[in-house]
Parts: C-alpha cells; sequence; structure tokens
C-alpha cells in the first residue's frame, strides 16, 4: 500500500485599523464594489479576500465586476485550451459548514488561473511534488479562512509547529491568532513588531491582486518532506506609499514539512530572506530583471545544486 496516494485519494474532497473592520454579511463600499465581511475582515469579493490590489499598474483599487467576470471567462478557456494544466485541490471547502473569516467561502478562481498562467513546473499526477503543493494549499486555506481552529484538517493542531529561518517556533493556536503575515515576517527589520492579524492584513492587502504558489522539487519523501517553492505576483498595487510599477516579484525559498502518517501537517519551517522582499516592496531594492529572484542564495531549486538554472531552461 501507497499510503502517500491513500491520503492523496482521502482528500480530494491598532485601534483605527481596528475600527476597519466591522461584523457584518454585505454592504456596499463608496466605489460600488460589493464588501464581503466576516466577523474579522471585509474583502471586495471572494476572489480577493488577502490580495485585494489592482489587476494592472494602470487601475485603482480591487478589480471590478467587469473585470471579474472576464477573469472567471478566461479561466474556463484555458482550461479547455489546456487540458494537461491541473488547477490545484484545496481540500475541505464543502465537506461541512464552516465560520469563515470573511463571511463567505473564497472563491480560487482568480488565483487558480494566475497559478496556471504563471508556473514554472508541471508535475505529474500522484507524485510527491504534486501532493505536497494541495496539502500545503489546504493548509493556507484552512489558516487563512477558518475561524475556528478545531476545524483546520491539515494540521495535527496538539504538535503543530511553524517557523522560519531558525526564528521564533510558533504553535498551533498563536499562529492562526496572529496569520501567517506575522508568523513568517517575523524578526524582519522591516516588518512591524506584535501587530494583529487585522493590522497585517491592512498593512500587505493591496499590494498584489493576487500571489501564487507553488513547489518546485521535493527532495525529500515522508515523515520530513523536503521541498523548494516559488511565490510570485505582479506588484500592480501599493505597500507602505510605494506603487508598484507591474514588474514581477518572483520569490524562490526552500522549505521543510513533517507530518503524520495520515499527512497532517506537525512542524513546517521556511527559509528565504524576508528583509530583501520587504525592501523591494518599499522601493528600496530593484526588482532584477529577467527570471526569478532567489532568497535562498546561488542554487537551483528545480536541481537542488549549487550555481544557476540555465542548464535546465
Amino acid at each position: 500500500m501507497d499510503p502517500v496516494r491513500d491520503r492523496l485519494d482521502s482528500i480530494t474532497s491598532a485601534s483605527s485599523l481596528r475600527d476597519f473592520f466591522q461584523d457584518e454579511q454585505v454592504r456596499e463600499s463608496q466605489d460600488n464594489f460589493p464588501i464581503v465581511s466576516g466577523s474579522r475582515a471585509r474583502a471586495p469579493s471572494d476572489v480577493q479576500t488577502y490580495s485585494q490590489g489592482p489587476l494592472t499598474k494602470d487601475n485603482i483599487g480591487p478589480l471590478t465586476p467587469e473585470q471579474i467576470a472576464q477573469v472567471k471567462k478566461e479561466f474556463e478557456e484555458l482550461k479547455i485550451a489546456r487540458p494537461d494544466l491541473r488547477v490545484p485541490v484545496r481540500s475541505f471547502l464543502d465537506d461541512e459548514e464552516y465560520d469563515w473569516r470573511f463571511g463567505v467561502k473564497p472563491n480560487y478562481d482568480l488565483a487558480n488561473f494566475a497559478y496556471l498562467k504563471g508556473k514554472s513546473m508541471n508535475h505529474a499526477e500522484g507524485s510527491l511534488e504534486q501532493i505536497v503543493e494541495d496539502l500545503v494549499k489546504s493548509w493556507e486555506t484552512e489558516r487563512s479562512h477558518k475561524l475556528d481552529t478545531a476545524k483546520h484538517k491539515t494540521v495535527d493542531s496538539e504538535n503543530f509547529s511553524m517557523s522560519h529561518d531558525g526564528g521564533k517556533v510558533f504553535g498551533h493556536l498563536e499562529a492562526n491568532e496572529i496569520g501567517n503575515y506575522n508568523a513568517l515576517l517575523h524578526g524582519a527589520a522591516n516588518w512591524p513588531k506584535d501587530i494583529s492579524w487585522s493590522e497585517s492584513h491592512e498593512l500587505f492587502k493591496d499590494a498584489f491582486a493576487v500571489f501564487p504558489w507553488e513547489v518546485l522539487k521535493v527532495f525529500s519523501p515522508p515523515p520530513l518532506v523536503a521541498f523548494s517553492w516559488r511565490h510570485w505576483a505582479d506588484f500592480t498595487g501599493t505597500y507602505r506609499g510605494n506603487k508598484g510599477k507591474g514588474e514581477l516579484i518572483d520569490l524562490i525559498g526552500f522549505g521543510t514539512a513533517r507530518v503524520s502518517t495520515d499527512l497532517k501537517l506537525q512542524d513546517v519551517v521556511i527559509y528565504y530572506k524576508p528583509d530583501e522582499f520587504l525592501d523591494i516592496l518599499e522601493g528600496k531594492r530593484p526588482v532584477k530583471e529577467g527570471g526569478s529572484v532567489s532568497f535562498i542564495g546561488p542554487m537551483c531549486p528545480v536541481t537542488g545544486q549549487t550555481g544557476t538554472c540555465e542548464a535546465n531552461s
């Protein structure tokens, strides 16, 4: 028996800032965008919850209803034209009722469309890379959107921890309370100390329209999975007063994930250079032209060897 494959089959299925977040269901914004609201946060639509930036550098504000409709149309057309491109599977979205952070179940059409258009890998069905990618995306969905931590089904809640780059280790409840931005940017020189989930969200939400993520290569199987990853976005919005010019911000990093026998996450450690990432967003460091910007040093994440990836491109 293959427990990894069996698991894959089983999971198909600041005070002013705080004033901004209100406990209401749906209302219209001043710009006539429908504001979807939960008990913790508001969003312009169910396709833009965490990332609420403009579609292009020439736009202002979140995607309009017309832009969302066009994205959905092009997404469906892409799936028909390229059946070889697999849409990620995020588990535990529809298996029961959940208390969603933004008041509604997240819609991943925009994220999936950007992922399919921008990803660099096309992993084989049933591969470790595909399984790890789906698991991490399912975990991110639960961490980001499900308010009740008892219903986070991708983690071993009693044993879960996460950290980055040898820094502070956060347990399941604390990581959920402060959010992934705070947990994965903790200790960075340009990241504010001791801010709440809502404050971190308010700080980051206008930078990108969407922020896709992919697994590049898995180097070791469970129970300790080592993998390289890529996170990318067009900087179309604004971060701390710095307006993006539409440039591609392309992060490459490394990570390890210890999992249980039923593939629940127990410990996640991420390696990258958050200070350089934030410097770019603040306009203090230029984005390199042509290809990915590796924030883990001179290595090729596809092969795992030192040096660059030119021979593999």
